[in-house]
Protein backbone atom coordinates (compact mmCIF):
# COMPACT_ATOMS: atom_id res chain seq x y z
CA UNK A 1 0.00 0.00 0.00
CA UNK A 2 2.96 2.64 1.01
CA UNK A 3 6.23 2.39 1.84
CA UNK A 4 8.24 4.19 3.35
CA UNK A 5 11.13 6.89 2.78
CA UNK A 6 14.05 8.63 4.91
CA UNK A 7 11.98 11.09 6.58
CA UNK A 8 9.73 8.40 8.55
CA UNK A 9 6.44 9.51 6.31
CA UNK A 10 5.23 6.58 4.00
CA UNK A 11 4.94 6.90 0.31
CA UNK A 12 2.01 5.51 -1.55
CA UNK A 13 2.84 2.98 -3.26
CA UNK A 14 1.46 4.29 -7.39
CA UNK A 15 -0.84 7.19 -7.55
CA UNK A 16 -2.68 7.18 -10.73
CA UNK A 17 -4.57 10.41 -11.83
CA UNK A 18 -7.50 9.41 -14.69
CA UNK A 19 -8.27 13.19 -15.61
CA UNK A 20 -6.07 16.66 -16.41
CA UNK A 21 -6.01 17.96 -12.84
CA UNK A 22 -4.04 21.15 -12.59
CA UNK A 23 -1.01 20.82 -10.54
CA UNK A 24 1.22 23.93 -10.03
CA UNK A 25 5.10 23.36 -9.42
CA UNK A 26 4.70 23.94 -5.56
CA UNK A 27 1.97 21.00 -5.72
CA UNK A 28 4.03 18.64 -7.98
CA UNK A 29 6.72 19.12 -5.30
CA UNK A 30 4.89 17.43 -3.01
CA UNK A 31 3.15 14.62 -4.95
CA UNK A 32 6.74 13.68 -5.92
CA UNK A 33 7.71 13.67 -2.39
CA UNK A 34 4.29 11.18 -1.14
CA UNK A 35 4.49 8.63 -4.00
CA UNK A 36 6.86 6.10 -5.40
CA UNK A 37 5.40 5.83 -9.08
CA UNK A 38 2.88 8.50 -10.89
CA UNK A 39 0.92 7.52 -13.81
CA UNK A 40 -1.24 10.12 -15.28
CA UNK A 41 -3.81 10.32 -18.30
CA UNK A 42 -5.15 13.70 -19.91
CA UNK A 43 -8.59 12.21 -19.78
CA UNK A 44 -10.25 8.91 -19.48
CA UNK A 45 -13.13 10.33 -21.50
CA UNK A 46 -13.97 9.30 -25.52
CA UNK A 47 -12.51 11.83 -27.91
CA UNK A 48 -15.69 11.77 -30.27
CA UNK A 49 -18.21 13.30 -26.88
CA UNK A 50 -18.25 16.37 -29.07
CA UNK A 51 -19.33 14.84 -31.93
CA UNK A 52 -22.25 12.55 -30.26
CA UNK A 53 -23.14 16.17 -28.45
CA UNK A 54 -24.14 17.12 -31.84
CA UNK A 55 -25.19 14.13 -33.80
CA UNK A 56 -27.52 13.10 -30.97
CA UNK A 57 -28.43 15.65 -28.68
CA UNK A 58 -31.06 14.31 -26.97
CA UNK A 59 -28.55 11.80 -25.58
CA UNK A 60 -27.68 14.04 -23.17
CA UNK A 61 -31.13 14.79 -21.47
CA UNK A 62 -31.92 13.89 -18.27
CA UNK A 63 -28.29 13.40 -17.76
CA UNK A 64 -26.89 14.91 -14.50
CA UNK A 65 -23.74 15.77 -15.83
CA UNK A 66 -22.68 15.15 -19.36
CA UNK A 67 -19.99 13.65 -18.57
CA UNK A 68 -22.50 10.46 -17.75
CA UNK A 69 -22.40 9.93 -21.55
CA UNK A 70 -18.87 9.06 -21.87
CA UNK A 71 -18.91 6.87 -18.42
CA UNK A 72 -21.40 4.57 -20.19
CA UNK A 73 -19.08 4.29 -23.10
CA UNK A 74 -15.60 4.06 -21.40
CA UNK A 75 -14.33 0.67 -21.20
CA UNK A 76 -14.19 -1.03 -18.14
CA UNK A 77 -11.08 -2.82 -19.58
CA UNK A 78 -9.23 0.10 -19.91
CA UNK A 79 -10.52 1.67 -16.66
CA UNK A 80 -9.48 -1.45 -15.25
CA UNK A 81 -5.73 -1.59 -17.08
CA UNK A 82 -5.29 2.20 -15.74
CA UNK A 83 -5.96 1.53 -12.03
CA UNK A 84 -3.93 -1.96 -11.92
CA UNK A 85 -1.80 -2.03 -8.84
CA UNK A 86 -2.73 1.49 -7.24
CA UNK A 87 -2.95 2.46 -3.91
CA UNK A 88 -4.71 5.75 -4.45
CA UNK A 89 -7.13 7.05 -7.62
CA UNK A 90 -7.65 10.82 -8.39
CA UNK A 91 -10.06 11.59 -10.29
CA UNK A 92 -12.33 14.65 -11.30
CA UNK A 93 -15.53 13.92 -13.90
CA UNK A 94 -14.46 10.44 -14.39
CA UNK A 95 -16.49 7.40 -12.79
CA UNK A 96 -15.00 5.04 -10.77
CA UNK A 97 -17.54 1.94 -11.62
CA UNK A 98 -17.36 -0.71 -8.88
CA UNK A 99 -15.47 -3.57 -10.71
CA UNK A 100 -12.09 -1.06 -10.49
CA UNK A 101 -13.28 -1.26 -6.54
CA UNK A 102 -13.98 -4.87 -6.14
CA UNK A 103 -11.04 -5.89 -8.42
CA UNK A 104 -8.23 -3.94 -7.61
CA UNK A 105 -7.19 -5.14 -4.07
CA UNK A 106 -4.50 -2.45 -3.46
CA UNK A 107 -6.56 0.24 -3.22
CA UNK A 108 -7.05 2.67 -0.49
CA UNK A 109 -7.45 5.99 -1.54
CA UNK A 110 -9.79 7.54 -4.00
CA UNK A 111 -9.96 11.35 -4.07
CA UNK A 112 -12.34 13.45 -6.60
CA UNK A 113 -10.60 17.15 -7.47
CA UNK A 114 -13.96 18.39 -7.49
CA UNK A 115 -16.54 19.30 -4.82
CA UNK A 116 -18.99 16.32 -5.13
CA UNK A 117 -18.32 12.73 -5.12
CA UNK A 118 -22.00 10.77 -4.94
CA UNK A 119 -22.98 10.63 -8.67
CA UNK A 120 -19.25 9.33 -9.29
CA UNK A 121 -19.17 6.45 -7.07
CA UNK A 122 -20.83 3.33 -5.22
CA UNK A 123 -20.15 5.06 -1.53
CA UNK A 124 -21.52 1.88 0.39
CA UNK A 125 -19.47 -0.22 -1.74
CA UNK A 126 -16.28 1.44 -0.79
CA UNK A 127 -17.19 2.08 3.04
CA UNK A 128 -17.59 -2.02 3.03
CA UNK A 129 -14.00 -2.00 1.83
CA UNK A 130 -12.65 0.64 4.07
CA UNK A 131 -11.99 2.74 1.20
CA UNK A 132 -11.09 6.51 2.29
CA UNK A 133 -12.84 8.59 -0.46
CA UNK A 134 -12.53 12.22 -0.49
CA UNK A 135 -13.58 15.64 -2.62
CA UNK A 136 -12.49 18.79 -2.43
CA UNK A 137 -15.92 20.60 -1.49
CA UNK A 138 -15.51 24.33 -0.81
CA UNK A 139 -12.23 25.81 -2.57
CA UNK A 140 -13.90 28.23 -4.51
CA UNK A 141 -15.83 30.51 -2.23
CA UNK A 142 -14.48 33.70 -2.67
CA UNK A 143 -14.00 32.91 -6.16
CA UNK A 144 -17.95 31.98 -7.23
CA UNK A 145 -18.63 34.94 -4.87
CA UNK A 146 -16.89 37.55 -6.69
CA UNK A 147 -17.92 36.40 -10.13
CA UNK A 148 -21.55 37.42 -8.89
CA UNK A 149 -20.44 40.51 -8.69
CA UNK A 150 -18.43 40.90 -11.89
CA UNK A 151 -21.34 39.41 -13.58
CA UNK A 152 -23.15 41.66 -12.12
CA UNK A 153 -21.76 45.15 -12.41
CA UNK A 154 -21.16 43.80 -16.46
CA UNK A 155 -25.04 43.84 -16.64
CA UNK A 156 -25.20 46.99 -15.01
CA UNK A 157 -22.71 48.66 -17.62
CA UNK A 158 -24.08 46.59 -20.54
CA UNK A 159 -27.30 47.57 -20.20
CA UNK A 160 -27.73 50.85 -17.60
CA UNK A 161 -24.33 53.06 -18.79
CA UNK A 162 -25.14 56.82 -18.91
CA UNK A 163 -23.68 58.67 -21.74
CA UNK A 164 -22.92 60.98 -19.11
CA UNK A 165 -19.53 61.33 -16.51
CA UNK A 166 -20.67 59.07 -12.98
CA UNK A 167 -22.20 61.89 -10.48
CA UNK A 168 -22.26 60.29 -7.54
CA UNK A 169 -19.93 57.92 -5.27
CA UNK A 170 -21.43 54.84 -5.85
CA UNK A 171 -21.96 55.16 -9.57
CA UNK A 172 -18.03 56.04 -9.63
CA UNK A 173 -17.15 53.56 -6.93
CA UNK A 174 -19.43 50.81 -9.08
CA UNK A 175 -17.87 51.55 -12.19
CA UNK A 176 -14.34 51.46 -10.91
CA UNK A 177 -14.87 48.16 -9.42
CA UNK A 178 -15.85 46.85 -12.89
CA UNK A 179 -12.67 47.97 -14.34
CA UNK A 180 -11.00 46.13 -11.56
CA UNK A 181 -12.65 43.05 -12.27
CA UNK A 182 -12.26 43.82 -15.83
CA UNK A 183 -8.63 42.75 -15.02
CA UNK A 184 -8.60 40.31 -13.23
CA UNK A 185 -11.11 38.27 -13.88
CA UNK A 186 -11.57 38.32 -17.55
CA UNK A 187 -15.08 37.01 -17.55
CA UNK A 188 -15.79 39.14 -20.77
CA UNK A 189 -12.81 37.02 -22.43
CA UNK A 190 -14.91 33.90 -21.63
CA UNK A 191 -18.17 35.05 -22.67
CA UNK A 192 -16.66 35.71 -25.71
CA UNK A 193 -14.71 32.46 -26.11
CA UNK A 194 -18.03 30.74 -25.44
CA UNK A 195 -19.81 32.82 -28.09
CA UNK A 196 -17.19 31.30 -30.37
CA UNK A 197 -18.34 27.96 -29.04
CA UNK A 198 -14.53 27.51 -27.08
CA UNK A 199 -15.24 25.26 -24.30
CA UNK A 200 -12.09 25.98 -22.75
CA UNK A 201 -14.11 23.89 -19.30
CA UNK A 202 -15.59 21.41 -21.60
CA UNK A 203 -12.20 20.49 -23.51
CA UNK A 204 -10.19 20.22 -20.62
CA UNK A 205 -12.45 17.63 -20.00
CA UNK A 206 -12.17 15.98 -22.93
CA UNK A 207 -8.36 15.95 -22.01
CA UNK A 208 -7.91 18.61 -25.49
CA UNK A 209 -6.45 21.16 -23.37
CA UNK A 210 -3.09 20.44 -21.39
CA UNK A 211 -1.98 21.83 -18.23
CA UNK A 212 1.62 22.02 -18.46
CA UNK A 213 2.25 24.49 -15.59
CA UNK A 214 5.67 26.51 -14.36
CA UNK A 215 6.30 29.17 -12.89
CA UNK A 216 7.02 31.60 -15.73
CA UNK A 217 3.93 30.76 -17.67
CA UNK A 218 1.63 30.21 -14.90
CA UNK A 219 -0.27 33.69 -15.79
CA UNK A 220 -0.59 32.81 -19.57
CA UNK A 221 -1.85 29.33 -18.74
CA UNK A 222 -4.43 30.64 -15.72
CA UNK A 223 -4.84 34.63 -16.40
CA UNK A 224 -7.47 34.84 -14.20
CA UNK A 225 -7.19 35.92 -10.61
CA UNK A 226 -8.94 37.00 -8.11
CA UNK A 227 -9.79 40.96 -6.65
CA UNK A 228 -9.02 39.70 -3.05
CA UNK A 229 -5.34 40.73 -1.56
CA UNK A 230 -4.45 42.81 -4.65
CA UNK A 231 -3.51 46.33 -3.80
CA UNK A 232 -5.82 49.54 -5.01
CA UNK A 233 -3.80 53.39 -4.66
CA UNK A 234 -6.27 55.97 -4.92
CA UNK A 235 -4.94 59.23 -5.11
CA UNK A 236 -6.29 62.39 -3.97
CA UNK A 237 -8.18 62.97 -0.11
CA UNK A 238 -11.34 63.70 -2.65
CA UNK A 239 -14.87 61.92 -0.55
CA UNK A 240 -15.61 61.01 -3.85
CA UNK A 241 -13.50 58.28 -3.40
CA UNK A 242 -14.22 57.26 0.37
CA UNK A 243 -17.51 55.12 -0.73
CA UNK A 244 -14.81 52.99 -3.06
CA UNK A 245 -12.59 52.32 -0.56
CA UNK A 246 -15.29 51.31 2.20
CA UNK A 247 -16.26 48.52 -0.76
CA UNK A 248 -12.66 47.69 -1.71
CA UNK A 249 -11.61 47.01 2.06
CA UNK A 250 -15.03 45.52 3.45
CA UNK A 251 -16.43 44.10 0.77
CA UNK A 252 -13.88 42.32 -1.30
CA UNK A 253 -10.88 42.25 1.22
CA UNK A 254 -8.74 44.68 -1.43
CA UNK A 255 -5.55 46.14 0.64
CA UNK A 256 -6.34 50.31 0.01
CA UNK A 257 -3.88 52.77 -0.02
CA UNK A 258 -4.49 56.84 0.03
CA UNK A 259 -2.20 59.00 -1.51
CA UNK A 260 -2.32 62.53 -2.00
CA UNK A 261 0.15 64.42 -4.80
CA UNK A 262 2.52 66.91 -3.61
CA UNK A 263 6.31 66.14 -4.07
CA UNK A 264 6.51 63.92 -7.48
CA UNK A 265 10.43 63.30 -7.20
CA UNK A 266 10.21 61.58 -3.43
CA UNK A 267 10.41 58.35 -3.11
CA UNK A 268 7.22 57.90 -1.63
CA UNK A 269 5.58 58.98 -4.46
CA UNK A 270 7.61 56.24 -6.27
CA UNK A 271 7.12 53.18 -3.68
CA UNK A 272 2.88 54.40 -4.03
CA UNK A 273 3.00 54.39 -7.98
CA UNK A 274 5.07 51.51 -8.09
CA UNK A 275 3.56 48.97 -5.70
CA UNK A 276 0.33 49.91 -6.27
CA UNK A 277 -1.39 46.75 -8.39
CA UNK A 278 -3.86 49.00 -9.66
CA UNK A 279 -4.10 52.68 -9.16
CA UNK A 280 -7.58 55.10 -9.30
CA UNK A 281 -7.13 58.73 -9.64
CA UNK A 282 -8.95 61.78 -11.23
CA UNK A 283 -6.96 63.65 -13.79
CA UNK A 284 -8.72 66.69 -13.81
CA UNK A 285 -7.20 66.94 -10.36
CA UNK A 286 -3.67 66.62 -11.60
CA UNK A 287 -1.55 68.68 -13.64
CA UNK A 288 -0.84 68.53 -17.35
CA UNK A 289 2.41 67.65 -16.70
CA UNK A 290 2.19 65.07 -14.01
CA UNK A 291 -0.45 63.40 -15.65
CA UNK A 292 1.72 62.94 -18.78
CA UNK A 293 4.25 61.50 -16.12
CA UNK A 294 1.66 59.09 -15.08
CA UNK A 295 0.61 57.99 -17.55
CA UNK A 296 4.34 57.32 -19.42
CA UNK A 297 5.64 55.86 -16.59
CA UNK A 298 2.78 53.84 -14.95
CA UNK A 299 -0.32 53.81 -17.59
CA UNK A 300 -1.44 50.08 -17.53
CA UNK A 301 -2.28 50.71 -13.86
CA UNK A 302 -3.97 54.15 -14.24
CA UNK A 303 -8.01 54.01 -14.16
CA UNK A 304 -9.00 57.70 -14.41
CA UNK A 305 -12.33 58.52 -12.74
CA UNK A 306 -12.81 61.20 -15.60
CA UNK A 307 -13.31 58.57 -18.45
CA UNK A 308 -16.20 56.64 -16.49
CA UNK A 309 -19.67 57.12 -17.10
CA UNK A 310 -22.46 57.03 -14.96
CA UNK A 311 -25.21 54.12 -14.37
CA UNK A 312 -29.08 54.93 -14.47
CA UNK A 313 -29.31 51.98 -11.79
CA UNK A 314 -28.73 52.02 -7.48
CA UNK A 315 -27.63 48.75 -6.12
CA UNK A 316 -28.82 50.83 -2.67
CA UNK A 317 -32.14 49.39 -1.14
CA UNK A 318 -32.22 47.14 -4.30
CA UNK A 319 -33.74 43.59 -2.68
CA UNK A 320 -31.32 40.52 -3.55
CA UNK A 321 -32.96 37.44 -2.84
CA UNK A 322 -30.25 34.00 -1.95
CA UNK A 323 -31.43 31.23 -2.55
CA UNK A 324 -29.13 28.30 -0.84
CA UNK A 325 -27.83 30.60 2.16
CA UNK A 326 -24.55 28.10 2.41
CA UNK A 327 -20.94 29.11 2.14
CA UNK A 328 -21.08 30.97 -1.09
CA UNK A 329 -24.56 32.00 -0.31
CA UNK A 330 -23.47 33.55 2.26
CA UNK A 331 -20.14 35.11 1.48
CA UNK A 332 -22.39 36.65 -1.24
CA UNK A 333 -24.76 38.39 1.48
CA UNK A 334 -21.67 39.26 3.30
CA UNK A 335 -20.53 41.52 -0.17
CA UNK A 336 -24.01 42.55 -1.42
CA UNK A 337 -24.59 44.57 2.42
CA UNK A 338 -21.73 46.45 2.06
CA UNK A 339 -23.52 47.74 -0.99
CA UNK A 340 -26.71 48.67 0.69
CA UNK A 341 -28.47 46.03 -0.96
CA UNK A 342 -31.46 45.06 1.39
CA UNK A 343 -30.98 40.60 1.74
CA UNK A 344 -33.55 38.37 2.14
CA UNK A 345 -33.01 34.26 1.31
CA UNK A 346 -34.45 30.73 0.76
CA UNK A 347 -33.80 27.82 2.34
CA UNK A 348 -35.33 24.26 3.38
CA UNK A 349 -33.54 25.07 6.62
CA UNK A 350 -33.66 28.41 8.54
CA UNK A 351 -29.64 30.40 9.81
CA UNK A 352 -31.33 31.93 12.25
CA UNK A 353 -27.53 32.77 13.84
CA UNK A 354 -26.94 34.63 9.85
CA UNK A 355 -30.24 35.91 9.90
CA UNK A 356 -29.23 38.05 12.79
CA UNK A 357 -25.81 38.83 11.59
CA UNK A 358 -26.55 39.67 8.36
CA UNK A 359 -30.09 41.40 8.78
CA UNK A 360 -31.40 38.64 6.33
CA UNK A 361 -34.71 38.09 6.17
CA UNK A 362 -35.47 34.20 5.63
CA UNK A 363 -38.88 34.04 2.93
CA UNK A 364 -40.88 31.17 0.75
CA UNK A 365 -39.37 30.86 -2.94
CA UNK A 366 -42.44 31.92 -4.51
CA UNK A 367 -42.25 35.83 -2.59
CA UNK A 368 -38.85 35.67 -2.86
CA UNK A 369 -39.22 35.39 -7.08
CA UNK A 370 -41.93 38.25 -6.98
CA UNK A 371 -40.46 40.83 -4.44
CA UNK A 372 -36.87 40.41 -5.22
CA UNK A 373 -35.01 43.07 -7.36
CA UNK A 374 -32.03 40.80 -7.92
CA UNK A 375 -32.03 36.67 -7.84
CA UNK A 376 -28.75 34.90 -7.08
CA UNK A 377 -28.46 31.48 -7.28
CA UNK A 378 -26.43 29.14 -4.41
CA UNK A 379 -27.33 25.54 -3.47
CA UNK A 380 -25.05 22.79 -4.15
CA UNK A 381 -25.26 20.87 -7.85
CA UNK A 382 -27.05 18.34 -8.39
CA UNK A 383 -29.44 18.80 -4.83
CA UNK A 384 -32.35 20.65 -5.85
CA UNK A 385 -33.04 20.08 -9.93
CA UNK A 386 -36.10 21.32 -11.10
CA UNK A 387 -36.55 23.66 -8.44
CA UNK A 388 -37.02 26.88 -10.30
CA UNK A 389 -39.85 25.21 -13.12
CA UNK A 390 -41.30 27.69 -15.61
CA UNK A 391 -44.09 28.48 -13.12
CA UNK A 392 -41.79 30.20 -10.38
CA UNK A 393 -39.70 31.87 -13.16
CA UNK A 394 -42.48 33.31 -13.99
CA UNK A 395 -43.21 35.01 -10.80
CA UNK A 396 -39.87 37.22 -11.46
CA UNK A 397 -40.80 41.06 -11.95
CA UNK A 398 -40.26 42.79 -14.89
CA UNK A 399 -36.49 44.30 -15.00
CA UNK A 400 -35.10 41.36 -12.62
CA UNK A 401 -31.51 40.61 -12.68
CA UNK A 402 -31.30 36.24 -12.69
CA UNK A 403 -28.00 35.34 -11.69
CA UNK A 404 -26.97 31.54 -11.78
CA UNK A 405 -23.51 30.67 -10.41
CA UNK A 406 -24.56 27.53 -9.09
CA UNK A 407 -26.00 24.75 -11.30
CA UNK A 408 -27.66 24.92 -14.54
CA UNK A 409 -30.11 21.82 -13.80
CA UNK A 410 -31.84 24.19 -11.11
CA UNK A 411 -33.69 26.25 -13.78
CA UNK A 412 -36.20 25.77 -16.52
CA UNK A 413 -33.66 27.28 -18.79
CA UNK A 414 -35.82 27.23 -22.16
CA UNK A 415 -38.19 28.79 -19.49
CA UNK A 416 -35.79 30.94 -18.71
CA UNK A 417 -34.30 31.83 -22.40
CA UNK A 418 -38.20 33.08 -23.40
CA UNK A 419 -37.67 35.37 -20.16
CA UNK A 420 -34.29 37.05 -21.52
CA UNK A 421 -35.32 36.78 -25.07
CA UNK A 422 -38.57 38.83 -24.23
CA UNK A 423 -36.27 41.09 -22.17
CA UNK A 424 -38.02 40.46 -18.97
CA UNK A 425 -35.33 39.77 -17.15
CA UNK A 426 -31.86 40.31 -17.36
CA UNK A 427 -29.46 37.20 -16.63
CA UNK A 428 -25.90 36.74 -15.47
CA UNK A 429 -25.51 32.72 -16.46
CA UNK A 430 -22.25 30.78 -15.69
CA UNK A 431 -23.76 27.40 -15.58
CA UNK A 432 -26.45 25.79 -17.85
CA UNK A 433 -28.16 22.12 -18.44
CA UNK A 434 -25.31 21.22 -20.63
CA UNK A 435 -23.40 23.44 -22.57
CA UNK A 436 -23.94 26.95 -23.60
CA UNK A 437 -25.27 26.36 -27.00
CA UNK A 438 -28.21 27.41 -28.83
CA UNK A 439 -29.78 23.70 -28.51
CA UNK A 440 -29.48 24.06 -24.36
CA UNK A 441 -30.82 27.00 -24.46
CA UNK A 442 -33.93 26.46 -26.24
CA UNK A 443 -32.86 29.30 -29.23
CA UNK A 444 -33.43 27.75 -32.82
CA UNK A 445 -31.17 27.16 -35.04
CA UNK A 446 -30.96 26.62 -39.10
CA UNK A 447 -29.32 23.00 -38.84
CA UNK A 448 -27.41 21.13 -36.47
CA UNK A 449 -23.96 23.04 -37.21
CA UNK A 450 -25.65 26.03 -35.80
CA UNK A 451 -24.98 25.83 -32.45
CA UNK A 452 -22.72 28.52 -31.37
CA UNK A 453 -24.38 31.75 -29.58
CA UNK A 454 -22.45 34.59 -31.44
CA UNK A 455 -24.31 37.65 -30.69
CA UNK A 456 -27.35 36.47 -29.68
CA UNK A 457 -28.79 37.77 -26.22
CA UNK A 458 -26.06 40.27 -26.56
CA UNK A 459 -27.46 42.20 -23.30
CA UNK A 460 -26.96 39.60 -21.29
CA UNK A 461 -23.77 37.95 -19.65
CA UNK A 462 -23.05 34.37 -20.74
CA UNK A 463 -19.73 32.90 -19.56
CA UNK A 464 -19.08 29.02 -18.52
CA UNK A 465 -17.65 27.96 -15.16
CA UNK A 466 -15.85 31.66 -14.83
CA UNK A 467 -16.64 30.75 -10.82
CA UNK A 468 -14.35 28.34 -10.28
CA UNK A 469 -11.44 29.50 -12.85
CA UNK A 470 -9.07 31.07 -10.56
CA UNK A 471 -5.19 31.08 -10.06
CA UNK A 472 -5.80 30.75 -6.51
CA UNK A 473 -8.68 29.14 -6.16
CA UNK A 474 -7.29 26.48 -8.19
CA UNK A 475 -4.41 26.52 -5.99
CA UNK A 476 -6.25 25.75 -2.83
CA UNK A 477 -8.37 23.01 -4.33
CA UNK A 478 -5.07 21.14 -5.48
CA UNK A 479 -3.68 21.46 -2.16
CA UNK A 480 -7.00 20.39 -0.45
CA UNK A 481 -6.25 17.17 -2.66
CA UNK A 482 -2.51 16.64 -1.85
CA UNK A 483 -2.99 17.71 2.45
CA UNK A 484 -6.04 14.48 2.26
CA UNK A 485 -3.21 12.31 1.00
CA UNK A 486 -0.44 13.31 3.57
CA UNK A 487 -3.13 12.80 6.04
CA UNK A 488 -3.49 9.65 5.50
CA UNK A 489 -0.46 9.29 5.40
CA UNK A 490 0.52 10.56 8.64
CA UNK A 491 -1.86 8.52 10.33
CA UNK A 492 -0.70 5.57 9.16
CA UNK A 493 2.61 5.80 10.75
CA UNK A 494 0.38 6.94 13.82
CA UNK A 495 2.38 10.70 14.47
Amino acid sequence: MAVGNESGLKKFKKVVILDSVIFYPEHRKILNSIAEEIEEYPSSLPENLERQYTENPDLFKHKKCYTHIAADNTPIQLLMNRCEGADVIISCWTNIPDEIINLNKDLKVIIFWTHEKEHRINMELVRARGIKVYNIPDYGTDSVAEVVFAGLFTLLERNFLKEKDAENAEELALQVLQEIFRKYRLLEKNEKEIRRGQFLHHFHKLGMVKFNITNDNLSQVIPERLIEDKSLGIVGKSEDFDYLEKLAKNAFKMNVERFELSNSNSAEYYKFFSENETIVLDSRKAGVIEMEKIKKMFGDKIIDSKELKGLNYSLKNKQLGIIGLGRIGTRVARIARELGIRLVYYSKTRKTDLENELNIKHMGLDELMKTSDIVSVHLPAHKANGLLSKEKLSLLKEGAIFINTADGNIADQHALTKLMTGKKVYSFLDVYPGLPRKDILGLEMDDASDWKLREILKEHVLSYRAGWKSQESIRVKTYKLLGHMVDYLLKEVKI
